[in-house]
């Protein structure tokens, strides 16, 4: 069968799809993966089919003040204790949304890549679309040419957790109403298309979802589970890597769009090198030529380095500090290393370092009461203490029991046959 991946322009959302779209590919079918023409490059990197469809998308472009709409839906929804999948949803991904989806009929973003992407898939005819939950074109063109399509996920989905809130929402007689934020962004595409909205177009005919179930957010909706298997890119193995390290070996990995400080300013890169200098360890940090600009000196236990793939990396260590990501605490828990992450309240990092430290494989720091001394102190721990090491091996035992790609590739094929037209 023919299979489409839409995928939102950005490498971390590529990453999740890639070993699912290999799975595909070596199963027989015919994959290819469209995105904005900037993702063309980075498509073909991990060796998969680009279509580069609309126009480029500027990360620099001001997203429209969707805020007023968002703050009478926030009051109408009637959040209490379980608000922060909503305040994460509404402060981030959608104003994200909002962004490629401009008001203006002459604008360029999605709507452009709409019309494209109508008439590539029209063409092609795929039998099965698997898209990003932040390609909203992309059922649209699937219903158009009668593909079967579901999402992929690459977090935890906002997207139904808050459509469920929505539907269920308290009314109070006479309360006025409360416009969609969802449905407001699909409803200007289907009308280019004489389409009435339904459920599908928001949250697919069914969901693919590489999250551990402890970690996703409570929905009823159908998904297909996989196993995450981390992909991080690649490049050549540094020769210091074909040694077995002589000291226990540390990685340090903020994530890319960190800077000399964390966003909010509570640390700093160098206060975090600075604490493992007296440490009998090697730390490899992996920091941009900004951070390493910002730093005055390196201690003579630390090797930096620009970029690595984590799967490189991480079967030689004994430790992950890192900044909570998904894909990120997904590599730990395939190499079986202990993780300790700096968490920040209301982001991703929060599930994953509940997770992390409920299950014994590593501990937490929250960013706002970060101190140099305090992590210093939890690495030591995470490093003598064996227990860690055995929590890291539960969560890898875990992951096993989850099916692999290929494992899910025969009910691909079932579930396409049953709902392509």
């Amino acid at each position: 069968m023919r299979v489409l991946f839409a995928v939102f322009p950005a490498t971390a959302h590529l990453h999740p799809i890639t070993p699912l779209a290999w799975a595909l590919q070596n199963a027989g079918h015919e994959v290819r993966v469209v995105s904005h023409p900037e993702m063309a490059g980075p498509i073909s990197t991990v060796g998969l089919t680009p279509v580069p469809l609309g126009q480029t998308v500027d990360p620099r472009a001001t997203a429209p003040d969707i805020r007023p709409q968002l703050d009478r839906v926030t009051r109408a929804l009637a959040l209490t204790s379980d608000s922060r999948p909503w305040e994460t949803f509404s402060r981030q991904v959608l104003p994200a949304l909002a962004k490629y989806f401009p008001a203006e009929p002459a604008a360029t973003g999605h709507r452009d890549m709409l019309d494209d992407l109508v008439e590539f898939t029209r063409t092609w005819q795929p039998d099965l679309v698997l898209w990003d939950p932040a390609f909203l074109p992309a059922p649209i063109a699937a219903r158009l040419s009668g593909a079967a399509h579901a999402r992929m996920m690459w977090g935890p989905d906002y997207f139904a957790w808050s459509r469920q809130k929505f539907l269920k929402r308290p009314q109070p007689p006479g309360a006025a109403p409360v416009e969609d934020p969802q449905l407001a962004l699909l409803t200007p595409l289907l009308e280019r298309y004489g389409m009435e909205f339904d459920e599908e177009l928001l949250l697919g005919q069914w969901t693919v979802d590489p999250l551990p179930a402890a970690l996703r957010l409570p929905l009823d909706t159908r998904s297909v589970s996989v196993r995450w298997v981390p992909f991080n890119g690649s490049s050549a193995v540094p020769e210091w890597l074909h040694e077995p390290p002589k000291l226990p070996r540390v990685c340090l990995s903020l994530g890319i769009t960190e800077r000399e400080r964390s966003k909010d300013g509570q640390f700093s890169i160098s206060e975090l090198l600075g604490m493992v200098a007296e440490l009998d360890i090697e730390l490899v940090a992996t920091l941009n030529s900004d951070q390493m600009a910002s730093l005055d000196s390196v201690p003579d236990n630390v090797r930096t380095v620009d970029y690595l793939p984590l799967n490189q990396l991480l079967p030689s260590c004994s430790a992950i500090i890192h900044h909570g990501g998904y894909g990120t605490y997904a590599a730990a828990v395939a190499h079986r290393v202990p993780q300790l992450i700096t968490w920040k309240e209301g982001g991703e990092s929060t599930g994953t370092a509940r997770h992390v430290t409920e299950r014994g494989a590593g501990l937490a720091m929250d960013r706002e009461q970060f101190s140099a001394a305090g992590l210093k102190q939890q690495l030591v721990r995470i490093l003598e203490e064996p227990s860690f090491k055995d929590g890291a091996a539960g969560l890898y035992a875990d992951a096993l029991a989850t099916p692999a790609p290929q494992e899910i590739v025969p009910l691909l094929e079932r579930l396409t046959a049953q709902h392509r037209s």
